[in-house]
């Protein structure tokens, strides 16, 4: 007997962190900001997972803590004021939810339940059980609602329920052979559109193993459970390289709720050393982001915006924020004139960089043509250079990332101009080549 079966809903006590500097948080071998962030995490996806209703007083407890003194001297249970504090915020959010709520207590009718969850039950067993290659004839929806269900169903009532799913709006066929057979047409991805979506999620770095595994159930669950079994034969996931990043998910839609919003958001961004050890950039403060656009590229998923610190829009790979950003009540800047996101995602993006865009004249071979449509697509105008070359001009960051796609060329791609980008790119090379 589950809690919501009894019409009650569960509420996470979600906890803090221990107070920062304080011993029992050093002999968990982490700091405060991240020993908030784990917890914060694992209640969130805990309570999404089990639609239960969540008092952060985890968060309240961060929020509060450098203003008042709210431990007790152990560091980690709450003094009587922090108690106070803990019990606000349950009050708060059980009052919330009832207050969202209008209770209204329907009594069924003894006679009329068996027919209602009859009606379910068939379109349950179509869904679950049919599709084109897979039907059930009438003596099979009787026998299985039998079995499955204890209700007893006489094959004349099986097409009259069929008729009243159809006025609903299901796309029920029905097929005459031997008997009538049945199953659900209208589905709203089929096995090849699912396909597809599978291996997009396996493939994206960004999605961590575990919730491409999650995400992939659900994918599956929306087809019939022969199709089912032949979608999961297909699914690989081990080994692959994934992001380890478990916080993606609540990052993007915090995100998404800053742009929606019109507001700004502070987060701190990392990247890892020669150790695999995560360092903060911008000397360990955050960045202050006035968030312009989501866009996924590759494998990733990228945040376009203007950054305070930087007095230019700049681009952030999002699996790379350390926690999940923090919505300020600062209004954000106004997307610059001239702004276009698909431009900015051709020009800028796909050379992911830091450094300006910059206009690049680029002598190639013509059997270079499919990896500069690849890179910069269709539209990229192209000259004729002789027989064997075209000449091209495209706005790129030319950075680090566009001169390695310069080199593995091969030398079948020249930098022609501007000499700036010629001789960095030069200079590269010949560190590359002082190593050897």
């Amino acid at each position: 007997m589950t809690f919501a079966s009894n019409g009650a809903v569960p509420v996470l006590y979600a906890t803090w962190a221990y107070q920062k500097g304080g011993k029992q948080l050093e002999s968990f071998g982490m700091d405060y900001d991240e020993m908030y962030q784990k917890m914060y995490d694992a209640y969130h996806e805990a309570a999404n997972q089990n639609e239960a209703l969540i008092a952060d007083v985890g968060k309240r407890f961060y929020e509060e803590a450098d203003k008042q003194y709210i431990f007790a001297e152990d560091g980690c249970h709450p003094n009587e004021l922090g108690s106070k504090l803990a019990a606000q915020v349950i009050a708060d959010v059980i009052l919330a939810d009832q207050a969202t709520k209008t209770e209204v207590v329907i009594e069924p009718k003894a006679e009329d339940n068996d027919t209602r969850l009859r009606i379910l039950y068939l379109y349950q067993m179509l869904l679950t059980q049919t599709d084109e290659d897979h039907t059930l004839s009438t003596k099979q929806i009787t026998d299985r609602m039998m079995e499955q269900h204890h209700i007893l169903v006489h094959r004349t009532t099986v097409p009259k329920d069929i008729d009243l799913l159809r006025a609903a709006g299901f796309e029920i066929i029905g097929e005459r052979k031997r008997a009538w057979e049945y199953y659900l047409a209208d589905r709203k991805f089929s096995v090849p559109e699912l396909k597809l979506l599978i291996d997009a999620v396996q493939s994206s770095k960004f999605i961590t193993e575990k919730k491409s595994e999650s995400l992939i159930e659900k994918l599956i669950s929306l087809t019939s459970e022969t199709n089912a079994d032949k979608l999961k034969r297909s699914v690989h996931i081990t080994g692959r390289v994934k992001s380890e990043n478990e916080k993606g998910y609540y990052i993007v839609d915090a995100i998404n709720d800053a742009i929606n919003t019109g507001v700004k958001i502070s987060f701190y961004y990392s990247e890892l050393n020669g150790k695999k050890k995560e360092v903060l950039r911008n000397d360990g403060k955050p960045y202050t982001v006035s968030p312009f656009d989501l866009i996924w590229d590759g494998d990733y998923y990228y945040l376009t915006g203007y950054c305070d610190e930087r007095e230019a829009v700049r681009t952030y790979r999002v699996d790379r924020i350390k926690k999940q950003p923090e919505l300020l009540t600062e209004k954000a800047v106004k997307k610059p004139k001239g702004y276009d996101v698909s431009k900015y995602t051709t020009e800028v993006f796909r050379m992911f960089s830091t450094d300006e865009a910059v206009d690049v004249t680029l002598l190639c071979d013509n059997c270079c043509m499919n990896a500069v449509v690849d890179k910069f697509g269709m539209k990229i105008k192209t000259r004729s250079v002789g027989e064997e070359q075209f000449r091209i001009t495209v706005k790129v960051c030319a950075g680090p990332t566009f001169y390695r796609w310069v080199f593995g060329a091969g030398g079948k791609i020249v930098i022609e101009s501007p000499i700036e980008t010629r001789n960095e790119y030069r200079e590269m090379l010949q560190k590359a080549l002082n190593q050897l």
